[in-house]
């Protein structure tokens, strides 16, 4: 199973249908072993970038360094392909039993000492280092995605959670199916329900903290000083994925010591054991 992949948010305009087309890529990873200065950390690979408008699939060429990302697609050149910095983050998340974990506290837990251990062996002591904010990035992605996929599990595994749902969040309360459309599709409100939790944005604390605990009755934000210091931490990751470790303002972010990196992972692992002890019992989950 893939923990997590190397990949890079890329934009341009579809050759083939002509519609503004923004999806992820996938990135070689660097030896981050081998490489003795910042300027080593490049790497370069086929990929393949699939417009999500029209569904095309064309091969690419990636050049990936420790300052920018490179996409050329190889039978359109000329086609202008905006790429971000490279970062890891956990698998596309979907709705179909294939696609989800089957225990993400344990895809949660693989990527926590994964990057834990690319951190300690490779991260730097200055704060705006590379690695470092790479790590930070992943640590808050693997939260997210835990946070999605054992909802998701859940309410697909007990009807009382779905219908918890469906009595209580607004969203869902305004869809409404004919008698006829429910005869001829008897999974279409489970399907709605689903469609639905794929559209959450697992950033969105107060949202999923709210999705929880209608439902299945559990408290994700336990703690204001917590809530504060993980909303803090998810602006963070937005400024390394979209700003290349900068803020709004232009300012480089120099938070990222591997004191606060590890910091931040740790709080983040206690909250993702809470949540897992709550959802399915005490330990061993």
């Amino acid at each position: 199973m893939e923990i997590q992949r190397f990949e890079t948010d890329v934009c341009f305009e579809c050759p083939v249908c002509g519609k503004y087309a923004e999806t992820s890529a996938e990135v070689p990873e660097p030896n981050w072993g081998a490489a003795e200065k910042m300027s080593d950390l490049t790497s370069e690979d086929q990929t393949e970038v699939v417009c999500n408008h029209c569904k095309t699939a064309f091969s690419a060429y990636v050049y990936n360094s420790s300052s920018s990302c490179d996409v050329t697609l190889d039978e359109h050149p000329d086609t202008v392909v905006d790429a971000d910095m490279a970062f890891f983050s956990p698998p596309d998340e979907d709705w179909t039993e294939t696609d989800i974990p089957a225990n993400p506290y344990d895809v949660f837990m693989q990527s926590y000492h994964h990057t834990g251990d690319i951190l300690a062996d490779h991260g730097g002591d200055d704060g705006s280092h590379l690695i470092n904010r790479m790590v930070f990035a992943q640590k808050v992605g693997a939260m997210e995605a835990y946070l999605g996929d054992t909802l998701k599990n859940r309410v697909n595994e007990k009807p009382e959670a779905m219908l918890r749902l469906l009595e209580a969040d607004k969203e869902l309360a305004k869809q409404r199916f004919g008698l006829a459309e429910i005869a001829a599709k008897p999974e279409i409100v489970s399907e709605a329900v689903a469609q639905y939790l794929r559209s959450i944005l697992y950033h969105n604390l107060p949202k999923v903290d709210f999705l929880y605990r209608t439902a299945l009755e559990v408290t994700v934000l336990r703690s204001h000083a917590d809530k504060a210091k993980l909303m803090k931490a998810i602006n963070y990751r937005h400024d390394c994925i979209h700003r290349n470790g900068f803020d709004k303002d232009g300012a480089q972010l120099t938070k990222f010591t591997k004191a606060y990196v590890q910091e931040t992972a740790d709080l983040i692992k206690s909250l993702v054991e809470q949540i897992e002890e709550d959802v399915y019992g005490p330990y061993p989950f």
